[in-house]
């Protein structure tokens, strides 16, 4: 039997959870709380739960913020995020804190139960439909950075300077003061770079640089 404490600020979310997971006897809702302060109150007065389910959300603290918290009380306790948002850098961010899973909230009831079972078996998950367009999105990347795409790119000195410093993780008032440039400048220049090569944002720039030899 998984123990399973629900985390989310919409009472029709968690009565909904709660009436989909009473359909499984492999599961038990011991507890719901509308944020991540109840629930760590929840953990002092010592409930007994072995997957926390929580929205991302949140007042007072949110889903992600509030992982590194329940870790330090209790290490056995596995979190699970679930979530409306899609973008890549949430699942990360989460992962990074320490969540042992994220799933978007359109998922079905039986991935949510595999997901569930996985975790408790020590591994991690995160939801396919997310999994499949964070592969969709890396695949154009790789085509993007394809020699045929790339012999294309012409890139100034300075810009080239600049690519091979965010490559390194320089910030853009770091790179100014290195390349005697104003701040405004480097980043006319970042912008200018993350346009040309298609790049969705800076993280991606950064692949960029690295995967093309910039970095080195």
């Amino acid at each position: 039997m998984i123990k399973i404490i629900l985390v989310d600020d919409h009472h029709l979310m968690r009565e909904s959870l709660t009436a989909l997971m009473n359909k499984y006897e492999s599961v038990e809702v011991v507890a719901d709380v509308a944020n991540g302060r109840e629930l760590l109150n929840l953990i002092d007065a010592g409930i007994q739960a072995d997957i926390i389910l929580s929205d991302i959300m949140m007042p007072e603290i949110d889903g992600i913020e509030m992982i590194p918290l329940i870790k330090k009380k209790s290490k056995s306790l596995k979190v699970v995020l679930l979530s409306v948002l899609e973008d890549e850098k949430y699942p990360s961010n989460a992962f990074l804190a320490g969540a042992n899973g994220y799933l978007l909230k359109s998922v079905d009831a039986d991935e949510l139960m595999f997901c569930l079972q996985h975790v408790m078996k020590g591994h991690k998950y995160i939801s396919s439909s997310l999994c499949i367009s964070i592969l969709e999105r890396f695949n154009k990347q790789l085509v993007m950075l394809s020699p045929e795409q790339n012999h294309r790119l012409q890139f100034s000195e300075r810009e080239l300077s600049v690519l091979k410093l965010i490559g390194e993780g320089m910030t853009n008032q770091e790179m100014a003061d290195k390349l005697f440039l104003s701040r405004r400048t480097v980043e006319g220049l970042r912008q200018a770079l993350i346009d040309r090569t298609g790049c969705k944002n800076t993280a991606a720039l950064v692949r960029f640089s690295i995967l093309n030899g910039y970095a080195i």
